[in-house]
């Protein structure tokens, strides 16, 4: 769960017989998946892919979260994040210090293309819209201001073990792909364009059970040096934009050290979650959206930089539409 784009905000604004008894398995196994499939369609989001719900592992007994398929050399994702922020926000430099409230819906459009060892990363939308008074007139609309202009994509490659900007001739690309290379992966996996390496263990879960995912298991969840300890409850079963889902309720709080954006930029971030909901893949080692209502402080800035920092309420929602290519 990645809540980086704060800072950007900032900056720019200041998971019996034997015949007879598999047959049963099966028809029960059915029930299972056409009452998931319902459940489904209730929730007004997208209907489960056929080719990906038959990959799902289910039972009578309960769900397992797989993580013993290989993961697709190639995939596409898309994802929308918006914040809703009210907070106050800080920043200091070898010049002074000055402090702002920050206020408003922050849009976040990214894309990841990945063929293997190449991965096509593209910013398309970065808003940031300003909330609308009480007392405005029904016609008003919200100011909306651009924080950074859609970008061409920027290519990454693996070599041996380390990612690297295709752009070798610029030296902004050879400086950020320095800064990058010890971090890239974890970008990777926060993006759903890489499997989390921590997930669930062969335990099936049925609607209703409890987990606590806590300090070494916590990267099974929040990307990064991370340290805390989430709650979650399995709630029912969804897709997004296809893909099945296990949803839970989550609350709980962590703090995760030095965790990098595309831009180079690394931040400090104590975060209390409220309430909230996540969507994990039942497919693969991936989580698909987010719903969370925090309270959270950032942190970030180096020596001789801009330090900045926001404190303050961000109610949060991620959706990362995942495609197989």
């Amino acid at each position: 769960m990645n809540h980086r784009f704060l800072t950007i905000t900032l900056l720019c604004l200041v998971s019996f017989s034997c015949d007879k008894a598999k047959y049963l398995a099966n028809r029960a196994k059915s029930t299972v998946e056409n009452q998931i499939a319902k459940q489904t369609g209730q929730s007004g989001d997208s209907k489960p892919d056929p080719e990906l719900q038959k990959l799902v592992d289910q039972t009578p007994d309960g769900v397992i979260f797989r993580k013993d398929l290989a993961f697709p050399s190639h995939l596409e994702v898309k994802i929308t994040r918006r914040n809703e922020i009210s907070g106050r926000g800080f920043q200091s430099s070898a010049i002074g210090s000055q402090a702002s409230v920050v206020k408003g819906t922050q849009t976040t459009v990214t894309k990841f293309e990945r063929a293997g060892d190449q991965v096509r990363y593209t910013l398309e939308q970065s808003t940031f819209a300003e909330p609308v008074a009480k007392d405005a007139d029904e016609s008003a609309k919200p100011a909306v201001k651009e924080l950074a202009p859609p970008s061409k994509p920027v290519v990454f490659k693996k070599s041996g073990s380390t990612w690297k900007s295709d752009d070798s001739e610029s030296f902004s690309a050879a400086a950020l792909s320095k800064q990058m290379a010890p971090v890239f992966d974890q970008l990777l996996v926060e993006a759903a364009a890489a499997p989390r390496g921590l997930w669930f263990g062969k335990k099936r879960l049925k609607v209703g059970d409890q987990i606590t995912v806590a300090d070494k298991s916590l990267p099974m969840l929040v990307a990064g040096n991370v340290a805390g300890s989430l709650k979650l409850t399995l709630e029912s079963f969804e897709s997004v934009a296809g893909h099945p889902c296990g949803v839970f309720t989550v609350t709980g709080d962590y703090g995760r050290k030095q965790f990098p954006d595309f831009d180079g930029k690394l931040t400090d971030e104590d975060v209390a979650i409220q309430s909230g909901k996540l969507w994990l893949s039942l497919i693969y080692p991936l989580i698909l959206r987010e719903e969370t209502d925090t309270i959270q402080t950032h942190k970030s800035g180096a020596q001789g930089d801009v330090a900045t920092r926001i404190q303050g309420s961000v109610k949060i929602s991620v959706i990362r539409e995942w495609k197989k290519l």
